[in-house]
Formats: C-alpha cells, structure tokens, sequence
C-alpha cells in the first residue's frame, strides 16, 4: 500500500508540471499564428469562384497519333475546331476571381470554353449564374459577370514586373472540386515557355510564371498571390509525369501584366486585337547561324511568308533573319510574336533584318492577327473522315510550322477510311490524288469531284517527314 502512494504522489506531480506546460503552449498569442501568408489568404478567399460549367462535347477517343490524350493539345482543338463525335454532357470543375465590386471574374478560357452554363460559388456559400462577357482562346484567359444587389469582395490585382525567384506565393482555387483550397510555393522561375506535345505539333504557352505551390485539376482559372494579397497571376497549366493527372510540383501561371491588358479589352470590346506580320518563323541554331554568316545564334529565322502580308508587302522574303522590330532586339524566336502582337494595327513599326549578311531596315504597317475557323465538312469529307482547314498564321505559330501551304487535319472520325490508313490530327496534306493543295479552296476543289468508290491518295506531312497513304471510299 505504500509503493502505491509513493508511485502516485510521483506521477501526480509530473503531470501537473507536464499540463502547465501544455497550457504555455496553447496560450500562446494567436497573433503570434497569424502570418503575412495568412493575411493575405484572408484577404483574396471571399473574391475566390468555385466554377461549375455543363457543356456539350464530343465523346473522346485515345488519338494514337499523338498517344493517349495529350490534355494541352486535345483543348487546342477543342478549343478551335470543335469535335464531330457523339456529344454528350461534361461538367467540367474551375477557379476564377472577381476583379471588381461589379461581379467581373476572370478566368481560363478553357474552363468555360462552349459552356451551356456557367455556375460560380463563393467561400459565404452563395450562388450565382454567371454571364460569359467574352473570351480569348490565344492567351486562355476568360471574362465572366455575376450580378449581386450588394458590392462584391474583390481581389486587387499586383504586379508582375518586379517578381521576386524564392518569394512566397500561394494558389487558391477549387481543386478536384474541393472549393476553397489554399496552398503555399515559392515562385520557381519567371518567362517560362513550356511546349507540350510531340514533333507532330507543338503547343507553346510562353513568359508563365513557374511555381511549386501545388496546382491539380479546378486549379485552373484561379489566382496567384502574393504575400501581400495581391493577385500576381492566373493559374493555368501543370506538368505531370507519365501521363497522370497528379501534380509533381511544376505550375504555371500567367503574369497578371499580361492578364491586365487583355481584360480590358475583353471588357470593353469583346475581342483582343493583335497586331499580325504574316511570317512563319523558327529558332537560329548555332548551325543555322554558321550557315547564314551570323555572329549569334539570335533572331528569328523566316521560314515562309504569307501572300499579302504586312511582311510580304514590304519585301521580306524567306531566309531573313529578323534581328529587331519596333526598337526591341529579338534575342529568341519566341520574342518577335509577343512583340508584333502588342503594336496596335495600322500603325508603323521599324523591323531589322540580316539578309545575306547584310543588315536591312523596313517601316512595316502591322496588320490585325485573325482567326480563321471555316473548316471544310461537304459531303466527301464526312465519307472521307476527314476535317480540315486552312493553316493560319495562329495555327503556324503553335505548332511551329515553317509554312502556311497545305491544310491542316483537325479531325478524324475514328474507323472511317482515313483513320484506317493512318490519317491523324495534326498532320498536313500537301496533295490530294497528285493534285497541290495550298489552301482550303484547292481541296474543296479536289474532293468535290470524288465520289464513293474511288481511290483517294494523300501526300501527308508528319513533322519533318513526308509520306503517301490511299484508300478507296465506300460506295454509295
């Protein structure tokens, strides 16, 4: 009995000293929890959408051209084309953020492309039908309106000139459909370019912002800040390994620099206009350099130039090397694009050139960058599978083709004639039946005249390689 006391009266005491110690510790001020990342988050939350569209698609199919869903280039087409396959209802999850007490939210273009409806959800739990004001497929930014009889909480926008690489940055967002999620990164890298896809066609997103906060599906759309509140930019893309979903610590975002200019003009006028050159251009390697006489690898190598261009009428021709335009140095390819897409159309810009290792100046009027989405769907290319268009300047730019001639694959239905003999998104048809196709209107007038039962060849361009595939139709 007195073992029993004498072990009691032990413990006892130490737990009153280990309880005292406890209590220390949870009467630590809470100020103390609050940080600046907390602040901040606190701040942005309420402007914070849950996005929740319904829209029809086209039932999709493992591509085996470009392998198993590519999710950046299977939105390209989306995005541009539509689909010809059986619809049916998606209800595709997204971020967005108001910008202003008016209930203007922006978002990615990809989130509400061909929506039929568009919910948003706040962090207080109210709901919302959301108007689509207008949208911008090239730069994946949306614009998107929410009416409240009372001011909404908004989020102002920062800066994204003086980003710092290592500062703090948090991505809030409704990911995998849990609303309001937060999570925390540093800025990895700045003027990221990320190209997605293979040597068939390439996607390129250039001057992103790279961070480690964790991005996963219904990220997309949502805001990037700072630890002061601010929003820095719109996240929008990841990088996955071996085809998952599952983040690997590799986000990007767009500069909320960029962002700014385009919402405005989304608000104001329903479309950004862009300034266009009509060339097809590809990087200066150190051999192309070598071969052109060049000190650098730098510039922007003119590989086609469209009839009728701005460039076409001031005399540039293929082989230039576009070294400057508007006052600005072309240091990468990637520069001249963003460059002539910021000049207003119908105004002068000065361009320099190296031609035959001569340095050549021209005053050209910048034209306005069009999309162009007539794609041919007559009679013989539903027997055919085949869905086509004309190769734009935009269509150029993203997969890197260094020429506008022929058209371009942007559909195949899957067991059609086409299909079986190897036809696939992405390529290119230079010939039909040993006919030259340049543009859309030399197919229209080959295929016009094929009936069911003939034979079709094509001259297809994969990439760098050409080849013939042929089948016969199916009789009528």
């Amino acid at each position: 009995m007195k073992r029993t006391i004498i072990f009691f009266s032990f413990i006892i005491p130490f737990i009153i000293i280990f309880s005292k110690q406890i209590n220390a510790f949870s009467d630590e001020p809470q100020s103390n929890r609050v940080t600046p990342v907390v602040l901040a988050i606190e701040k942005v939350v309420p402007a914070v959408a849950n996005i929740r569209t319904e829209r029809l698609i086209s039932q999709r199919h493992d591509d085996p051209f470009f392998g198993s869903r590519n999710e950046l280039l299977e939105r390209f087409f989306e995005e541009f084309f539509g689909q010809s396959q059986k619809q049916m209802v998606e209800r595709p999850l997204g971020s967005g953020v108001i910008i202003d007490e008016e209930g203007y939210i922006v978002t990615n273009e990809h989130v509400v492309n061909r929506a039929t409806k568009i919910k948003v959800r706040l962090s207080d739990g109210r709901d919302f039908e959301a108007t689509m004001i207008s949208s911008d497929p090239i730069s994946d930014l949306a614009v998107l309106k929410i009416n409240s009889p009372t001011p909404l909480p908004y989020a102002k926008m920062g800066t994204s000139k003086d980003l710092l690489i290592g500062e703090t940055v948090v991505a809030l967002g409704n990911p995998l459909g849990l609303e309001n999620s937060v999570t925390t990164g540093v800025l990895s890298a700045k003027n990221r370019t990320i190209t997605f896809g293979s040597e068939y066609g390439n996607i390129k997103y250039d001057g992103l912002i790279q961070t480690d906060a964790l991005i996963n599906p219904g990220n997309s759309g949502g805001p990037l800040i700072n630890t002061k509140g601010e929003v820095i930019g719109i996240n929008t893309a990841i990088f996955t390994a071996g085809g998952t979903a599952g983040n690997i610590g590799i986000g990007f975002a767009i500069p909320i620099n960029v962002v700014k200019p385009v919402l405005k003009e989304l608000k104001e006028k329903g479309v950004v206009t862009r300034g266009w050159l009509g060339v097809m251009i590809q990087k200066v390697t150190p051999e192309i350099a070598k071969s052109f006489n060049l000190a650098e690898s730098e510039g922007a190598l003119v590989g086609d130039v469209v009839k009728g261009s701005p460039a076409d009428k001031v005399g540039i021709k293929r082989g230039d090397v576009i070294v400057e335009f508007d006052g600005k140095k072309i240091k990468n390819v990637e520069d001249l694009p963003k460059l002539v897409a910021l000049v207003k159309p119908e105004s002068k810009a000065e361009m320099v050139i190296i031609r035959d290792g001569t340095r050549k100046k021209f005053n050209v009027t910048v034209g306005t960058l069009k999309e162009e989405k007539e794609v041919a769907e007559a009679k013989p290319e539903e027997e055919m599978g085949l869905f086509v268009q004309n190769i734009t300047p935009e269509i150029g730019q993203q997969f890197n083709l260094d020429s506008t001639e022929g058209v371009i694959i942007v559909d195949v239905n899957p067991g059609s004639p086409a299909f079986t003999s190897g036809a696939r998104r992405g390529q290119i048809i230079i010939e039909v039946n040993r006919k030259e196709i340049k543009n859309l209107d030399d197919y229209k007038k080959v295929v016009k005249n094929i009936k069911g039962g003939d034979v079709v060849t094509l001259l297809i361009r994969d990439g760098k390689s050409t080849r013939y595939i042929g089948f016969t139709l199916p009789k009528e």
